[in-house]
């Protein structure tokens, strides 16, 4: 059976007359009537007491409207779920972002999807960028959201903003270069001229040591690495607790202490 012979069956069954069910649905009385028994032949049941008037359904005949009426309202809400699709009203995005990341990119970015896209269910996978490449290229993810430059030329990127390192110091810290720069709330110093200030770093492997690397690089300075982890929390209460510096992207903590 098609939704076409759903159709007119429900219309049958509405109209009670067989000749009135085929001028309303435009085709003639005697093709209505040898599709209706082609149908109760296929099931091997009638469908319409036809010694009633108007017509009655059998038992058999309840079931097959009950049954159409169900298959005909899944089709219209698959084609409202398509159509909605089209519409970009609806359908799934699955998104990756780094475990570091999430809690940066994730926050702001949701509600305003929520808002723009109502109908939208949203998937987030937290895994290392070559995990997430991976699964882009394959096409598990929709969408990275990422701190790293990409290298392949298979990947459409677009560069969403920059992001500013800052020193985060122990509470009561007062370095002896500090001076202010473009009216900012917190001072900035020259990080060469603090001698021995111990540091906790994430481990070489993450992407965020590599870049406080390069900033270090930059101005020609070895930090004193008092511990390496894998954790960026350990770094930042390190330093709440007075312990040892670190650097990290201002997003990442609320209060900004001093910047590189």
């Amino acid at each position: 059976m098609n939704d076409r012979q759903l159709q007119y069956i429900l219309k049958i069954a509405k109209e009670g007359n067989i000749t009135v069910a085929a001028q309303k649905l435009n085709i003639s009385q005697p093709s209505l009537s040898n599709l209706l028994s082609r149908i109760e032949e296929a099931l091997g049941a009638k469908i319409f007491d036809r010694s009633t008037s108007p017509l009655a359904l059998t038992y058999t005949g309840e079931k097959y409207v009950q049954a159409a009426e169900k298959i005909l309202g899944v089709l219209n809400e698959l084609q409202h779920q398509i159509d909605d699709i089209q519409d970009s009203q609806t359908g799934r995005l699955n998104i990756g972002c780094g475990p570091q990341s999430s809690p940066v990119f994730i926050p702001p970015l949701l509600p305003r999807l929520l808002e723009q896209y109502l109908g939208v269910q949203y998937t987030l996978t937290e895994d290392s960028f070559s995990v997430l490449e991976e699964q882009l290229l394959t096409g598990n993810l929709d969408i990275i959201l990422n701190v790293r430059e990409l290298n392949n030329s298979s990947i459409e990127s677009e560069l969403l903003g920059k992001e500013e390192m800052l020193l985060l110091a122990p509470p009561g810290f007062r370095p002896a270069s500090a001076f202010t720069k473009d009216g900012r709330s917190y001072p900035c110093i020259k990080l060469h001229l603090e001698k021995d200030i111990p540091f906790v770093l994430m481990k070489p492997k993450h992407h965020l040591r590599i870049m406080v690397d390069k900033i270090f690089a930059g101005i020609n300075f070895i930090p004193t690495i008092l511990l390496e982890t894998d954790s960026w929390e350990t770094c930042l209460r390190m330093a709440e607790k007075g312990i040892a510096f670190t650097i990290f992207p201002a997003d990442y903590q609320d209060v900004t202490i001093g910047e590189v």
